[in-house]
């Protein structure tokens, strides 16, 4: 039992797996925002054809915002979010993936920021490559 079918699911795709994953196991499905009948195979047909309409307007809504952000970018009113990397965050990152030699899991529980921003702190600011944070070494030798 769900309140809104559009909260159980993505797309229309991920819907049907899920109520094919259902049926098999003999669970009816249940959305307190459907109309409900004795007949499970109306209910299957309500439940898809929402299901549809719901990943259809949410497509769209992506669409309108994604050109309000153009728009107030345009105008200079939307910067996006504030970053979270500053000096101090660089210097703990460093010290602990160099001198502790922590993992980049081990990193983002200890200063409570999320994998993919140290990630892009070691790549960006360390001067790492690749997802297997390898270094670059500076060398003198021509390339």
């Amino acid at each position: 039992m769900v309140t809104k079918i559009d909260r159980c699911s993505r797309n229309t795709l991920e819907f049907l797996k899920l109520q094919d994953i259902l049926f098999k196991r003999k669970i009816e499905f249940i959305s307190l925002d459907l109309p409900h009948s004795d007949d499970p195979g109306i209910n299957r047909l309500i439940a898809t054809t929402l299901s549809s309409i719901a990943e259809f307007e949410n497509n769209r809504r992506k669409k309108r915002q994604a050109q309000g952000i153009r728009a107030a970018q345009k105008q200079g009113k939307y910067q996006g979010r504030k970053t979270i990397i500053n000096k101090t965050l660089i210097q703990k990152v460093q010290y602990l993936k160099e001198r502790k030699n922590l993992s980049v899991t081990d990193i983002s529980k200890l200063t409570g920021v999320s994998t993919p921003t140290i990630y892009k702190v070691l790549k960006e600011h360390l001067g790492y490559v690749s997802n297997r944070l390898v270094k670059l070494e500076e060398t003198n030798e021509p390339k």
